[in-house]
């Protein structure tokens, strides 16, 4: 059976300075997608979405040219070219990737995809907003007798066309995908998605933690669509200063751990052939404390990109055309660091047919002012129990995943909303220091302390 988790948070976030203050009265060209690359070849890191790309672009423009008003501060007048308009808009693609595992006497494989919207100004190629949705949905395949990690080339482009569409195929029917070109696929699914218009629609139920349970889709383009055609600077947050994610720092233990030492096997949904990459751990614990952020307090984060030794740029690539944009992320005044502490697996009771264990996450979040001095700070640790049957196989890492994600939630909600019952079990720090911390990191960035 297959499950869905989308990521997203509520608002199109714009960061503009005060320097920058005519801007509210220009417009926003939309200029197309395009795709995120870590000095490495798209074709490689996108291998699906290139495929998808015609249909892909078809759609985007299609549904903004059908649904934009006249009161709309997008333009759709030239797309695919960064060069038009004042301002530029761009949905950009920054993950296309797939982890298996062998898990239960099957083969779990877990595809994500991850977007950007990315709105600069080209004279300068500065970065005035970047807005991160990811998507994920888990498949459960029979053993075929050999490794988890080789699947069938087409099988994976119909599951990433799901996700990009909200579509659901079922396994029975794959083989008459299967039959067609990989174009004539591209082109069957999207003709079907429009059909359906399954790319602007949801089904979920809800699982709690921000996730979705077994049985429920969703397109990772609906919220985009909302947000886009939502667009209004006007009603943007506009500071004299930048606030975002400074950096995330791994321990040794947590690296240990997350790399399959410490009677631990390997994190696999941040792992490659190569084994754990920090990297893509890192980031993707930037973008959840983000999400989580911004849907509290609809304030502009700038994002945690791909740590401090690459520096703070964006390199864009249009695949049509081959064009290439570095685009500047600002300087941060105020940043969040998030330091990963470590976990920890603990069984508490068992009986003949099933166990109960506890999965721990520790972390510390502090408040920096960039480069000065660390301003606030608190130590934090959620812990995530369930029983499984003893026969069962358990997926460690899913729920320490789970298990820090729900600290960053939980941070942001008792920022802007407290909780003493919250505290007692996340944290030493008594009620009054966690209300001063609260009180300081809204101060300093011009948040109002409107609910106790």
């Amino acid at each position: 059976m297959a499950s869905i988790k989308i990521i997203y948070s509520s608002t199109l976030l714009i960061l503009i300075a005060i320097s920058s203050g005519n801007l509210l009265a220009q417009k926003i060209q939309y200029s197309g997608l395009s795709y995120i690359s870590q000095n490495a070849d798209i074709k490689e890191s996108y291998q699906n979405t290139l495929k998808l790309e015609a249909n892909l672009r078809s759609l985007l423009i299609g549904h903004l040219k059908k649904n934009i008003t006249n009161e709309s501060i997008l333009s759709l007048g030239v797309s695919d070219s960064f060069k038009d308009g004042t301002l530029s808009l761009i949905i950009s693609m920054d993950t296309e990737r797939v982890s298996s595992i062998f898990f239960n006497n099957k083969c779990l494989h877990n595809f994500r995809l991850g977007i950007q919207t990315i709105i600069f100004n080209p004279k300068d190629q500065q970065i005035l907003s970047v807005k991160p949705y990811a998507s994920q949905k888990i498949y459960s395949d029979s053993f075929r007798g050999i490794d988890c990690n080789i699947r069938d080339k087409k099988e994976d482009l119909i599951r990433f066309a799901e996700l990009f569409y909200g579509l659901d195929i079922p396994k029975n029917t794959y083989q008459e995908y299967k039959n067609l070109s990989d174009l004539q696929i591209a082109e069957l699914m999207t003709k079907n998605a429009i059909a359906a218009e399954s790319y602007t629609k949801i089904y979920k139920l809800e699982d709690g933690d921000g996730g979705f349970v077994d049985g429920s889709r969703i397109s990772i383009f609906k919220q985009i669509f909302e947000d886009i055609l939502e667009l209004d600077l006007s009603s943007t947050k506009q500071t004299n200063f930048y606030v975002g994610i400074d950096d995330v720092v791994l321990s040794e233990l947590s690296v240990n751990q997350m790399s399959g030492q410490k009677n631990l096997k390997e994190n696999h949904d941040f792992s490659d052939l190569f084994g754990f990459k920090e990297s893509l751990y890192k980031v993707w614990a930037g973008q959840q404390f983000s999400k989580w952020f911004s849907a509290n307090f609809d304030y502009p984060l700038v994002p945690y990109v791909k740590g401090k030794a690459l520096g703070r740029d964006i390199a864009i690539k249009f695949a049509d055309t081959g064009e290439l944009l570095n685009l500047r992320l600002p300087s941060l005044d105020f940043g969040f660091v998030i330091k990963v502490k470590g976990f920890k697996k603990v069984k508490l009771d068992e009986s003949d047919l099933r166990e109960a264990y506890a999965w721990a996450a520790f972390t510390d979040i502090e408040f920096h002012n960039v480069g000065i001095e660390k301003i606030t700070s608190v130590s934090l640790k959620n812990v995530l129990t369930e029983e499984v049957n003893k026969k069962d196989d358990v997926d460690d890492w899913s729920n320490f995943n789970l298990s820090f994600n729900r600290i960053l939630k939980d941070y942001s909600d008792n920022l802007n909303s407290f909780d003493k019952k919250w505290l007692s079990k996340a944290s030493k720090m008594k009620s009054k220091d966690f209300k001063k911390h609260s009180a300081i990191i809204k101060d300093n960035i011009g948040i109002k302390n409107d609910k106790k």
